[in-house]
């Protein structure tokens, strides 16, 4: 054989081999390729099953205004009951067609009552009938279960969100979504979406063509799934790797999970807007942002526009591009027409209606000082690094919708006016309204600008409280009887107290005028200095500082020198109101609090307020006091509020510091305590008094919300005992004190006396003596009855 031949051969029986070889290269790497794939294929199952079987999100916890309930026992009239319902945003219509609406019919009124998780157990929607008799709730009717109730309850506001990540969303179940709005997402986002695996190779396909010939991308083809698994998952880059996952992924999220799971997932986690800092998630809460109502409440056209900005979220912002998101939401309503989801008569109404959004940012921006309050609190309940742990819980606050509304508008209004006619622009004001029966702060407002989170007076500002101080200072002294009532008489001359290693104190009277004596309580109403001092130098610092903290002042650090007696240290607003809870309840402490409680997304109770009361000072002493402090009302330093208020019997106490830098007021009526402070940032001089300062707020405040009156709770051992003009007893006299017989003595006969009150304490017991006052004890006894 030839050489060439040879190689021929040589030739053909490697041809067989190199296919061999080649045969077994593709199918090693086919086979890696598909192992690869398998192991690739089942860390993006694992990703998936991570995120959907375990927390999908790290929710917010969402904060609700306080729980308000209509009770037939409350006595309420036909417009109490019919504010009550506007206040909570509920709506008067012809006819009750959604949650949130009532409509007037004689004298009943006809609701659909929104259902909502309460603390202690969720509760669906009802229907209700209320019916009044001569202008007041007498019959509430349950229409569904045909059966009468005595009362029912609101669903609260939410007012604010915290601790998300930059992220907030309210995640509900994919039955609480309107079927208007499911129809709308699938018909503009996605028709297949029940029939496809995940992608959409049709859709893709047709979007693909759309773009060619328009030269540039006007048409997704991306399905729901797979924009769920971008919102997810994925990031938005626009590269071939980020596709190729995205497909893959939601082949695997759609094999491993049902429609409705996904579709659930992808209505609480589309994102829908921008508040500030944070991302809106979800359509439940876009629909609050934007509307201020739930996603159940809203109406079609305003389904449209949410529908249509899931397309682009800040080209179609109705704030900031009302124009462009007009036009998407028509877009969105024209494909309900065409596909005959609407006739053309409601495509006509809808269309032509305004976008009927509401301010921008109604949510996580009002009642900045109050939320900062209640993350305080929450610190102090769970801990300074546990609120993490409240993530998704719901938050009952205290707060009062009207309350805190009509707290902010008082303040602002009065500071505002004050600023012009005294000339001073740096005036700034807080103020805090709670109730003083079970420590529940239904207000705060931290300065004038209500809707800033910025410095909170109310919360963190220390001033010089002045003459604050004093209902304190005469609660220590009528804790003991045996020395000190109401009508003891008081030495009204200036006085001289040597303290140790400073110059001595002299103390004067506001209006440096005295007297040789004053009784206690009208030493306590005119506010005076002198008297004071000299209670409290009785009584003894040490006794009266025990007192202070006892009634909520444990924290606040009290110097104990004589002219602590005058208010000569700070304390914040909040601290003021802690210990005048404690005087408005009688003695009865409550911790003061904004969290009423605390439940976990499933509705199990983390946290409840405790509203029992502590008597922590005589409830006598107490209640003397309150009576002294109408005194301050009646014919006091606050006076001025008789003009107006008189059948309120309101209680009160103003306080002026040293060269007015300080205004101050308490206000107590039949429910609230109300502490309001008016003043400079920088201390400087106001030119007002506690009267014609702080207590023009709390008259503005007045004008603006229902005030409960002032009925003191008279305690068994008190009784009320006549007095003449000097202080002295007599069962004839038309003015009567509370008198604590803490012996079962008696006080008064029907003798009568014109004799003055002596203005020296002559025995070892301080009573007021002398021979009237030991005929007057001795006497038969006839108990004058209060006015």
């Amino acid at each position: 054989m030839t050489a060439k031949s040879n190689e021929q051969e040589k030739s053909q029986e490697s041809k067989p081999s190199k296919r061999y070889a080649c045969k077994m290269f593709l199918l090693k790497a086919g086979f890696t390729a598909a192992v690869l794939a398998i192991f690739y294929g089942g860390y993006l199952d694992w990703q998936i099953r991570a995120k959907m079987n375990g927390q999908v999100w790290r929710l917010p916890a969402e904060v609700y205004s306080r729980i308000e309930s209509v009770k037939i026992a409350d006595d309420l009239s036909f417009d109490e009951v019919i504010q009550i319902l506007l206040d909570n945003e509920y709506r008067q219509t012809t006819m009750v067609a959604a949650p949130g609406d009532f409509k007037l019919e004689d004298n009943t009124i006809v609701i659909l009552r929104r259902a909502f998780p309460f603390p202690d157990k969720p509760e669906p929607q009802r229907v209700l009938r209320l019916r009044f008799t001569d202008n007041k709730l007498s019959r509430i009717e349950d229409l569904v279960s045909v059966q009468a109730v005595d009362e029912f309850r609101l669903a609260p506001k939410l007012i604010a969100m915290l601790e998300s990540d930059n992220e907030d969303r309210l995640a509900i179940p994919l039955q609480n979504y309107p079927r208007l709005l499911i129809d709308a997402l699938i018909l503009t986002e996605d028709r297949r979406f029940y029939d496809h695996n995940g992608i959409n190779p049709i859709g893709i396909t047709r979007a693909l063509i759309a773009n060619i010939r328009a030269g540039q991308t006007v048409q997704g083809g991306s399905t729901l799934t797979q924009q769920l698994v971008k919102n997810l998952f994925l990031s938005s880059e626009r590269t071939l790797a980020r596709k190729v996952n995205e497909a893959l992924m939601a082949l695997i999220l759609d094999w491993r999970y049902d429609k409705n799971r996904i579709l659930e997932t992808y209505l609480n986690e589309i994102y829908l807007g921008q508040n500030g800092d944070t991302q809106i998630h979800g359509f439940e809460l876009a629909s609050q942002f934007y509307f201020g109502r739930s996603v159940r409440e809203i109406s079609l056209d305003q389904i449209a526009l949410l529908v249509g900005m899931v397309k682009g979220p800040s080209l179609y912002n109705p704030w900031r591009n009302p124009q462009n998101a007009l036009k998407r939401r028509n877009v969105v309503l024209k494909l309900m027409l065409d596909h005959q989801m609407i006739g053309d008569e409601l495509y006509e109404l809808l269309s032509n209606r305004p976008l009927g959004v509401q301010a921008k940012g109604q949510i996580s921006r009002k009642y900045p000082a109050f939320i900062q309050t209640l993350r305080a609190d929450l610190r102090r309940l769970v801990g300074e690094h546990k609120t993490a742990s409240l993530l998704g819980a719901r938050i009952f606050s205290t707060m009062d919708l009207k309350q805190q509304e009509q707290s902010e508008n008082a303040v602002v209004n009065t500071v505002s006016k004050l600023q012009v006619t005294t000339k001073n622009p740096y005036l700034e004001g807080a103020m805090i309204v709670a109730d003083y029966r079970n420590g529940e702060i239904h207000a705060v407002v931290g300065g004038l600008q209500t809707q800033y989170a910025g410095f909170n007076r109310a919360l963190m500002s220390k001033r010089q409280i002045g003459s604050l101080v004093k209902p304190s200072i005469y609660l220590t002294a009528l804790s003991n009887p045996e020395q000190f009532r109401l009508n003891t008489p008081i030495n009204n001359q200036p006085i001289t107290i040597n303290v140790k290693g400073s110059p001595p104190w002299q103390p004067r009277n506001y209006d440096r005028k005295y007297s040789g004596s004053v009784m206690l309580m009208d030493a306590l109403a005119r506010s005076l200095n002198i008297p004071t001092v000299n209670i409290g130098m009785k009584v003894g610092l040490t006794q009266v500082i025990e007192t202070q903290k006892a009634m909520g002042w444990d924290n606040v650090a009290i110097p104990k020198v004589p002219a602590m007696l005058l208010g000569s240290y700070a304390i914040s607003p909040y601290d003021v109101t802690k210990l005048y809870q404690t005087i408005a309840n009688q003695g009865g402490r409550i911790d003061l609090t904004t969290v009423g409680s605390i439940a976990d997304r499933q509705g199990n109770l983390i946290y409840q307020h405790k509203k029992e009361a502590e008597q922590v000072v005589p409830q006598e002493a107490a209640f003397q006091t309150l009576f002294a402090m109408q005194q301050t009302v009646e014919r006091g330093t606050a006076r001025s509020l008789q003009n107006d208020y008189a059948n309120l019997h309101l209680a009160g106490k103003t306080g002026t510091t040293n060269d007015t830098r300080d205004t101050w007021f308490v206000g107590i009526d039949g429910r609230n305590v109300s502490t309001i402070w008016l003043g400079r940032d920088d201390n400087g001089e106001t030119k007002l008094t506690g009267a014609s300062g702080a207590l023009q707020i709390y008259k503005d405040y007045l004008n603006r919300v229902y005030i409960e009156k002032l009925k003191l709770q008279k305690p068994t051992a008190i009784k009320w005992v006549g007095i003449n003009q000097y202080g002295s007893w007599d069962c004839g006299s038309n003015r009567t004190i509370p008198v604590w017989a803490n012996k079962g003595q008696s006080f008064c006969s029907n003798i009568p006396v014109s004799a003055p009150a002596p203005t020296s304490q002559s025995n070892s017991s301080n009573e007021p003596r002398g021979s009237l006052w030991d005929v007057l004890d001795k006497a038969p006894i006839e108990e004058a009855k209060p006015q």
